[in-house]
């Protein structure tokens, strides 16, 4: 696609025009002249300056650069809106394979496509142009919306529901009995887990993750969250709409987390906490108490941020502070030992 044609679909304003026809996206250090990348970052400068690319998206002109360039408020957002565009979804045909068992009362609606060893039980419904992959499985009474994806071998358990858009990326289970025992004399006693698991519109959910269902009534992940690889959420956890939460995090039975919260990687949070609204959780913190709203915690136990830093700081000190301290000591046990000779000296004139 030619340069003008790209910045009139996107919006922007061409600075250094081009009549070269762009035919990829790449990232600064991999494009090519026939590509388009963006800049968006002062941390990419480097890459900025010795890149190939044919074409740049970028917020402010670059003067210095004889690339062209299309201005945008957004580059980021912009170069993720021609993804679609230079590599269009492979498109799958709608319809149950032979090799698919869907029970006779189940409702599948229009458009839906259901591939081999897909398993859909007894009352579950699929919404119109949802997509089960090669072995998933859909329980009794499941409820799938509209428009949703199921990659490979997700496993969806006996009444959970999704809403739409939902997308599950492969070996994914929603809806597993969440870790509740009775202990008494030192045995386990299973505590049953009837309730459910509801998952609310536009969700995607990462390979690997485990969400629990409740005790008694719903483990709940909100409108828009994000929740990566290899994350587990435990019974009756609420997660609001807008969170995201990255990989190898873990959320204990019972904790509410508000809306908008961002999870780095490794987070684990011992069981009914509250989260607040807009909170940030950098990566590895171990979270023992409550979060207040629009706070930012790191660390283990899990402390204001900047008061982490600054611990941070001092303990890179620590090392030089040593060294002073032995070299106040040895001036110490110098001036000791130097005071002690004088005294021997002054009692043996005596």
């Amino acid at each position: 696609m030619d340069f003008a044609t790209l910045a009139e679909r996107l919006g922007g304003r061409v600075v250094v025009d081009s009549s070269r026809k762009l035919t990829g996206l790449a990232s600064l250090s991999e494009a090519g002249p026939n590509d388009l990348s963006f800049y968006s970052d002062i941390r990419y400068r480097a890459a900025l300056n010795t890149t190939k690319a044919g074409g740049l998206i970028t917020k402010e002109p670059i003067e210095e650069l004889a690339v062209p360039q299309i201005v945008h408020p957004d580059p980021f957002l912009a170069f993720v809106g021609l993804v679609d565009l230079f590599f269009p979804e492979d498109t799958v045909a709608p319809g149950v394979h032979p090799l698919a068992h869907v029970d006779s009362s189940a409702r599948v609606g229009s458009d839906v496509t259901i591939f081999p060893f897909a398993c859909v039980s007894e009352n579950a419904r699929i919404g119109a142009g949802s997509v089960l992959y090669q072995g998933v499985f859909l329980g009794r009474s499941a409820t799938i919306g509209e428009a949703c994806t199921l990659w490979p071998n997700v496993v969806i358990r006996e009444r959970v529901s999704l809403g739409a858009r939902v997308i599950v990326h492969p070996g994914a289970v929603i809806g597993a009995d969440g870790f509740g025992f009775a202990r008494r004399e030192a045995r386990f006693i299973k505590v049953r887990h009837v309730g459910s698991v509801t998952i609310e519109d536009d969700v995607e959910i990462g390979a690997n993750a485990t969400i629990d269902r409740g005790t008694l009534g719903d483990t709940v992940v909100g409108h828009g969250v994000k929740i990566d690889n290899l994350v587990h959420i435990a019974h009756n956890v609420q997660i609001g709409e807008g969170t995201a939460m990255a990989a190898q995090s873990g959320v204990s039975g019972s904790t509410v987390i508000g809306k908008r919260v961002l999870m780095g990687g490794q987070v684990g949070m011992v069981d009914h906490l509250k989260i607040g609204d807009d909170a940030v959780l950098t990566a590895q913190s171990g979270i023992i108490g409550n979060v207040p709203a629009s706070a930012m915690v790191s660390g283990y136990p899990a402390r204001p941020h900047t008061e982490v830093m600054r611990s941070t700081a001092e303990l890179r000190g620590l090392s030089k502070l040593r060294k002073r301290v032995r070299a106040l000591e040895e001036q110490i046990r110098a001036l000791t030992l130097e005071a002690e000779n004088k005294g021997v000296k002054n009692d043996s004139r005596r």
